[in-house]
């Protein structure tokens, strides 16, 4: 039998009318980033995306390549 997840729900962005970008809390352990499609054949998460367990070094590595990613914005804008 499949392990069932516990997700949370923290946000999304829609980014086309078929697809959007949603990020959950998955088990209190993870974040998740995954694209999600609406068509009228599929409805629901993709491949693309990506995990990140909460308590280690990558997520507050990627955390700061966020940043990085921001300033540069704010630069270009």
């Amino acid at each position: 039998m499949p392990k069932e997840f516990k997700y949370t729900d923290i946000g999304s962005i829609e980014l086309s009318d078929t697809s959007e970008l949603k990020v959950k809390i998955v088990d209190d352990e993870y974040v998740d980033f995954r694209i999600w499609m609406k068509t009228e054949k599929y409805t629901g998460p993709t491949k693309r995306g990506i995990r990140f367990y909460l308590f280690d070094s990558n997520f507050e590595e990627f955390c700061k390549l966020i940043e990085k990613v921001k300033k540069v914005y704010e630069d270009l804008a």
